[in-house]
């Protein structure tokens, strides 16, 4: 089967619709309902990258060497995002396309890891998606400088207006800071920036003017106390047009869930079955997983710290307005956001007009 062009204006481009096997999932070896390109669960090692990481990020919670030797496959799904953007969502959303059912098989934390996260393991995340026979989907929250790019590997990046995202990323932060206790011990070595979570200030506007002026690494401009928003989307932007990449906006996926599911869908070479569909929509709206908030974050560390605070905040937009009514706080974002291309800009930037009711 082969998927038409399909419009991809929240991008600014059109997306290539790669050829999907058609391989039924039954036949998939150790398929279990998912669907996707046949996977024999062998590891290939590329002769040709698209290109080597160029930066290395270590921090108190992240660690782009924890990617170095790992085995790709050719049809691995990287979901590559700043934090609070939404990748949650999307780490759902790919689930019910390649499983084509709402029940996980297991945590979606589990089934999905941070590879280059520091809370678990490295050994441990490397042996899990080694055993996986359905199509894997890995999480990161490196840039593409961070990576080594594959062309064979489906690349779906997600963005978000910088506004909202550091309101997000306040009440994630917070949270973390108050069990910061259980964090396990940062990378070791020269190349560590942030080494430890810094203090966070309760106040949102006092922490506004941290994350628009700083990041964990300094070579990013904001972003603090993770790494910079901007300076992800900057490193995808230029390579959006390739058949392999993918961009999502938070604010389209808000807009028109369905419709956006159909696009990764499209992107990814996973047919839609009309009959399953709406349940597979249902499954990825905020209502429904919050409802499945431990299966979605069961195992270890993520529960622990996830128990203290919010950790799908409210799923919304718009919530900055009151801060933004500070001309200093709307000054530190436009600052942020103005030597970016003027397309970029006015891509990244969409979100509420306001707050919306609950």
């Amino acid at each position: 089967m082969v998927f038409p062009r399909s419009s991809c204006r929240s991008a600014g481009h059109c997306c290539r619709v790669k050829e999907w096997s058609g391989t039924p999932a039954h036949l998939c070896d150790g398929g279990s309902g998912g669907t996707g390109r046949m996977n024999t669960g062998r590891a290939v090692q590329h002769r040709h990258m698209d290109a080597p990481a160029v930066r290395t990020y270590r921090s108190f919670a992240m660690d782009s060497t924890n990617w170095d030797g790992f085995m790709r496959r050719p049809d691995d799904i990287v979901i590559s995002t700043p934090p609070k953007v939404g990748t949650t969502w999307t780490q759902r959303i790919v689930s019910v396309l390649v499983f084509q059912s709402p029940r996980l098989p297991g945590p979606l934390m589990d089934i999905s890891p941070w590879l280059d996260g520091v809370f678990v393991p490295r050994d441990a995340m490397v042996r899990t998606l080694e055993a996986q026979r359905h199509r894997r989907f890995i999480k990161t929250h490196l840039p593409a400088d961070g990576l080594l790019l594959d062309p064979e590997t489906s690349y779906l990046v997600v963005a978000r207006d910088p506004r909202d995202t550091a309101v997000s990323a306040h009440n994630h932060a917070y949270g973390m800071h108050r069990s910061a206790g259980e964090l396990p011990p940062p990378p070791a070595g020269e190349e560590v920036h942030t080494p430890r979570l810094p203090e966070i200030p309760r106040d949102l506007a006092s922490f506004w003017r941290a994350y628009f002026t700083r990041s964990a690494f300094p070579w990013e401009p904001n972003g603090w106390p993770f790494n910079s928003p901007t300076h992800h989307l900057a490193s995808w932007w230029q390579l959006r047009d390739r058949p392999n990449v993918l961009l999502l906006h938070y604010q389209d996926l808000l807009d028109d869930l369905d419709g956006q599911m159909r696009r990764v869908s499209a992107f990814l070479g996973i047919p839609v079955d009309e009959s399953r569909w709406p349940e597979l929509v249902a499954a990825c709206r905020f209502p429904a997983m919050k409802a499945e908030r431990e299966r979605i974050l069961a195992g270890g560390l993520t529960t622990d710290m996830a128990a203290r605070f919010e950790f799908f905040h409210r799923g919304r937009n718009g919530q900055w307005h009151d801060v933004c009514e500070d001309p200093e706080a709307r000054g530190l974002f436009e600052a942020a956001v103005s030597d970016l291309p003027d397309d970029m800009r006015a891509w990244l930037t969409r979100t509420a007009p306001m707050s919306a009711p609950d």
